[in-house]
């Protein structure tokens, strides 16, 4: 079997939006850069880099890792990629966008522009891979009223490499135990993509918010609250046949969140299954600095999932993760199996 980093990016450049059609050009992203003021020197961390959408700057750079090589992380060079991959003991990787880790935009034809050339330009790379660069799709959930068109865009990402669906743990300023949400849902389990909840948040107020002060809140919380909200609402039993993907928080809230879900559930004098994980088809990313033994023996190996977040910078970022956790003596074999082989390749249905 294939060992998968369950979780990579990309980093956009311009040329990831310029599948745009003629009609949407006025919706493309431009760069903006912002000089010191004076001469003044950049103090530490600073965002001289921007991209401009809807004459709002998002920042363009500053979570870039520079333990890649030049070229890989933008996938100007996808060779240089795939060579630093075999370096780095990796068949596949999933790759996740940057950009749309933040609330980008609430119109809804600003943002089917935006993820129908992003679209594209991953299924540009996957066909340039050899098959070793699959992706997750970004559905444009602001039109999911037209649940028709939305189907036709992820119908396509499927037919070119896409493996997943995009979501954030707050999605168009809702919970994901929303309703609007549910056709979205059915569609995934219909078409075989599991549902990939990745770190971030699409809430404008929640998002500037907390930013400044916790990048934490900003970006971990809301997955683990997605995760609660979902198995305590009992969502996945409506579509039991979807696979969900927490990804890019840790895994040790697990255990925590697993009682919890249990004691709400019991409040509302529903029954929790033996196997909560099992039961809903839930999928985790744990990370190098995880206390794997404890975890291990808390929830077991069988829904636990690994990535690198190669081509950032945070908390996550390990780019040699798989490597390391492949050459750990401490954990059991088939435990390290499941968690670099079996189980991302059940979840993303990579054989």
């Amino acid at each position: 079997m294939a060992t998968i980093d369950a979780d990579a990016h990309v980093i956009e450049t311009p040329q990831t939006w310029s599948y745009m059609r003629d009609e949407e050009q006025v919706f493309r992203p431009r760069i903006f850069f912002r000089d010191p003021a004076d001469g003044a020197p950049n103090p530490p961390n600073s965002r001289r880099e921007f991209w401009v959408v809807e004459d709002k700057m998002l920042s363009k750079g500053s979570n870039v890792g520079r333990d890649v090589p030049e070229g890989a992380s933008t996938m100007q060079d996808v060779r240089r990629r795939l060579d630093h991959m075999d370096e780095i003991g990796i068949d596949v990787q999933v790759l996740f966008p940057s950009l749309f880790l933040r609330p980008i935009t609430r119109e809804h034809d600003i943002e089917f522009a935006l993820v129908r050339s992003y679209n594209r330009w991953l299924a540009e790379i996957w066909a340039n891979s050899d098959n070793r660069l699959r992706w997750v799709a970004v559905p444009p959930l602001l039109s999911l009223p037209n649940p028709g068109k939305v189907r036709e865009e992820i119908e396509f990402c499927k037919a070119n490499g896409a493996c997943g669906i995009f979501m954030r743990g707050i999605e168009c300023e809702r919970l994901l135990n929303h309703r609007y949400f549910f056709p979205l849902y059915a569609m995934a389990q219909d078409l075989d993509l599991p549902l990939c909840l990745h770190a971030g948040a699409n809430s404008a107020p929640y998002h500037d918010m907390l930013l400044r002060d916790s990048s934490l809140m900003t970006f971990k919380f809301p997955v683990v609250g997605a995760f609660n909200a979902l198995m305590e609402e009992e969502i996945p039993s409506r579509f039991p046949a979807a696979r969900w993907a927490f990804v890019e928080a840790s895994a040790q809230w697990v255990p925590y969140v697993l009682g919890e879900a249990r004691l709400r559930l019991a409040r509302k004098g529903r029954k929790a299954p033996g196997n909560l994980l099992q039961d809903s088809n839930f999928y985790v990313t744990t990370q190098w600095t995880d206390d794997l033994a404890w975890l291990l023996g808390e929830i077991g190996d069988d829904h636990l999932i690994i990535g690198t977040d190669y081509g950032h910078k945070d908390t996550a970022t390990e780019v040699e993760a798989l490597k390391r956790l492949s050459a750990d003596g401490t954990l059991p074999k088939a435990s390290v199996k499941k968690i670099l082989e079996t189980n991302p390749g059940r979840l993303y249905a990579i054989n």
